[in-house]
């Protein structure tokens, strides 16, 4: 098969699992919410926060060496990652379990005790799948993988219906991750083309253990980045020994964060999917990078503003209307979290940047200055403030985080933030505008208005991208129709 058609058809199937696997935890999601209490959900969400955590400070990102070392198809190596994975979720489970009852304590959930005992299959489930999938992707197969998380996210969509109309309470999500966690590691060995097995290489194992190092911490500022603010409100009532947040805001706020969140995350891991071999691949040409670069700023740019947008306008409808009203809480603070996401997503061009040109650590420094956002959500929590200020504090993380990086850019590149900067104050007016709209009150009015003004405002600030910088429209048919795409991709595959 042709390089064109392996990218075609791996970019499609990616591009396709990627969609459904947000649409199945969106749809579970959904389900449950629906069905249970919203304080329920807020009991459901601790779940998800605490296998996160577990699973994060372990990680070593031993399939991804697989996927980037040019010995990657070495089977020993391939056995030796596998015996890591192991070793880690026998430990994970293990962890789990002595940490069942202080979690519980620490959220305030004296009565889930049992389910976070349980919990600890899923760690232990996950480290026993097979890592095969992953040395396929060497040749631009995705479809194992995708396969083996569209399986997984599928089954337990499935089973979430009558599992929430049979017990009615947060117990639902212990089950739905479990079912998940086990299929996952069973229909990663039925893809497999490859005997699972184990096997220990002290040289592969060192390898792994530094290459897997800078990574996972990263992986924790991103669990304090995506976790920390539902952490905040969770555990407030328990640290500050009064009453502050409660398992219903808990609910509420998992609801907006996941609603908000899904649509940005699915567009920046395609977007830096697509742009990180077109980068590296002239990574020694400044002019030529400079020119890709302001292309990609103005490309997320402009995503940034179709997606934030409505949600700032007409996020807390969508969420009564997904969720019901015992949800309605929420449009006092999702306007924030999609202006939150939109900085996240415009940081995303930098980011990709700085990646191509060998310097991971940019990400790692942002992400630092985006988790000193912490303070501010426990200074609320303690304050009792309104759930918004939490968002609020998300927010303000997302400027500190894109200045660092920037900042980092320019002092080891002599890239200008200019370019990102420019094409994001375009959106950052429209952000504005659909605020003030918000301040004025059109939420109130008849939800046709918000919508409607949505969509106007959408469409005033991509003309207005257009206006300012025309070329976006001749790059975008161009690399569309031309092969300088393809040939990015192949030098930097190559």
């Amino acid at each position: 098969m042709s390089l064109r058609s392996s990218l075609f058809k791996g970019g499609s199937q990616l591009a396709i699992g990627q969609m459904m696997s947000q649409a199945f935890s969106f749809l579970r999601n959904l389900i449950i919410a629906r069905i249970i209490t919203p304080a329920d959900f807020g009991i459901a969400a601790t779940f998800a926060m605490t296998v996160s955590l577990v699973e994060m400070v372990s990680s070593i990102a031993a399939e991804t060496l697989i996927i980037q070392a040019s010995d990657g198809d070495e089977p020993r190596l391939g056995r030796t990652a596998q015996s890591i994975k192991a070793g880690r979720g026998l430990i994970n489970g293990f962890i789990m379990l002595l940490l069942a009852d202080p979690v519980a304590t620490l959220f305030g959930v004296p009565q889930a005790r049992w389910a976070f005992r349980c919990l600890a299959i899923f760690p232990l489930a996950r480290g026993l799948a097979s890592l095969d999938m992953y040395r396929l992707q060497r040749g631009l197969r995705f479809w194992p993988t995708v396969l083996t998380d569209l399986g997984s996210n599928g089954i337990a969509t499935l089973i979430a219906l009558p599992l929430a109309f049979w017990l009615r309470n947060y117990s639902v999500m212990l089950w739905v991750l479990l079912i998940q966690s086990v299929c996952f590691f069973i229909i990663s060995h039925l893809v497999a083309e490859r005997r699972y097995g184990w096997d220990w290489d002290k040289n592969y194992a060192k390898r792994i253990l530094v290459f897997g190092w800078p990574l996972l911490v990263n992986t924790l500022l991103m669990y304090f980045i995506f976790e920390g603010d539902r952490f905040a409100i969770g555990s407030a009532r328990k640290i500050f020994a009064r009453g502050t947040y409660t398992l219903t805001d808990l609910g509420v706020y998992s609801v907006a964060f996941a609603l908000t969140m899904a649509v940005p995350l699915m567009f920046s891991n395609i977007t830096s999917t697509l742009f990180l071999p077109v980068f590296a691949s002239v990574q020694n040409d400044k002019e030529e990078l400079n020119r890709r670069y302001l292309f990609c700023a103005q490309v997320v740019a402009l995503g940034a503003a179709v997606i934030s947008i409505p949600f700032i306008l007409a996020g807390g409808w969508a969420v009564i209307l997904l969720y019901g009203h015992k949800y309605a809480n929420a449009e006092t603070f999702i306007g924030w979290l999609a202006s939150m996401w939109a900085l996240r997503i415009v940081r995303n061009a930098p980011i990709t940047v700085s990646i191509a040109k060998g310097d991971t650590r940019n990400s790692m420094y942002s992400n630092m200055a985006r988790s000193l956002a912490l303070a501010g959500m426990f200074i609320s929590a303690a304050l009792a403030l309104d759930l918004q200020w939490i968002a609020i504090s998300g927010f303000i993380g997302e400027v500190l985080a894109l200045v660092v990086c920037l900042a980092r850019l320019k002092r080891k590149f002599e890239i200008s933030p200019v370019v990102c900067l420019k094409p994001f104050a375009v959106v950052a007016a429209g952000l504005g505008v659909a605020g003030l709209a918000v301040a004025s009150g059109i939420e109130r009015l008849p939800v046709v208005v918000p919508i409607f003004t949505s969509i106007l405002l959408v469409a005033v600030v991509c003309a207005g991208m257009l206006m300012i910088f025309p070329e976006i429209y001749y790059e975008l048919r161009s690399w569309a129709t031309s092969k300088s795409l393809l040939a990015a991709v192949g030098a930097a595959r190559d």
